[in-house]
């Protein structure tokens, strides 16, 4: 009677639940389904800025004193480990972002259902169950707390898009702050507090359901804005072109008589952002060129 007893309870995926490898550089967060399908998301600590994060997904697999996932060149395994999983992954940089995903995985406990965050004092879990939902909204869906990293909500509905582009399998979109104003008087003079290039795997966050704009995208790198003047503004100039380059940003400086060329950024086929210093050898189709 032992055999069909154990054939009937054996799983062939680890157990389902939130597991968490997080130091004190980055915090690292998976979380596996009952029929195996995983969730693996990591994000930089650190002040709001050039921080990294990464995230994959996809189906375990039986394997040897473990599991693992393959795609591609992508591979992840995962062995079994005491009060938890090692985790290691290879080639996987160019798909889920270039973060450090290995670690030694703690179970915190199950995976907690979309609820409301003031209704989560109320149910008597164990301690370790708390600690697995530090995250807002959907377990399922929300990547780690990323100290400042905003939201794919968030830029969709409080940042300006300048542009869009695909750089290899990653979607890496130009946007920038506006500064939001109390005045009822239209201001032609546009103001900014921040810009970035972001990079995801989606940046159609207009189409996107809410469970997906309540995940944050895999990075987001500041640029230095120029300063400017009380009076003075900034305009942002896209699809420029520079070498073999055609999509250079160039920054403006609005609000005097003369629009002025401060500043031209790029991202190259490396996913690294380029500061380009011979701002006058930018060419732009505009009528101010």
């Amino acid at each position: 009677m032992t055999a069909p007893v154990l054939a009937a309870d054996y799983n062939p995926f680890p157990k389902a639940g939130v597991y968490d490898a997080s130091d004190n550089s980055f915090e690292r967060q998976l979380t596996v389904k009952p029929d195996g399908k995983f969730t693996l998301e990591v994000a930089e600590k650190g002040k709001p800025g050039n921080l990294r994060s990464g995230a994959g997904e996809g189906k375990l697999s039986d394997a040897p004193g473990g599991w693992d996932f393959s795609q591609g060149r992508c591979n992840m395994t995962l062995k079994r480990a005491a009060g938890g999983m090692q985790l290691h992954v290879e080639n996987c940089a160019s798909a889920w972002g270039d973060v450090p995903f290995d670690g030694k995985y703690k179970y915190q406990g199950e995976e907690v259902a979309a609820a409301p965050v003031k209704a989560a004092p109320a149910a008597a879990t164990p301690k370790a169950a708390a600690t697995a939902s530090p995250l807002p909204v959907a377990q399922t869906t929300s990547a780690p707390a990323a100290n400042g990293l905003p939201s794919r909500k968030e830029i969709n509905e409080k940042w300006q898009g300048i542009s869009g582009d695909n750089i290899g399998n990653k979607h890496v979109a130009f946007v920038a702050k506006p500064i939001e104003t109390k005045s009822s008087t239209p201001n032609p003079i546009e103001q900014f507090s921040k810009a970035a290039f972001v990079i995801d795997t989606n940046i159609r966050y207009g189409e996107m359901s809410a469970a997906e704009l309540a995940k944050f995208p895999l990075q987001l790198i500041e640029v230095p804005l120029p300063a400017v003047g009380p009076k003075e503004g900034l305009e942002f100039k896209s699809d420029c072109v520079y070498g073999k380059s055609d999509k250079v940003i160039v920054i403006n400086r609005t609000g005097q008589p003369t629009i002025k060329r401060m500043a031209a950024w790029m991202m190259d086929n490396n996913l690294k952002v380029v500061e380009i210093k011979q701002v006058n050898k930018v060419n732009c189709t505009s009528p101010f060129y």
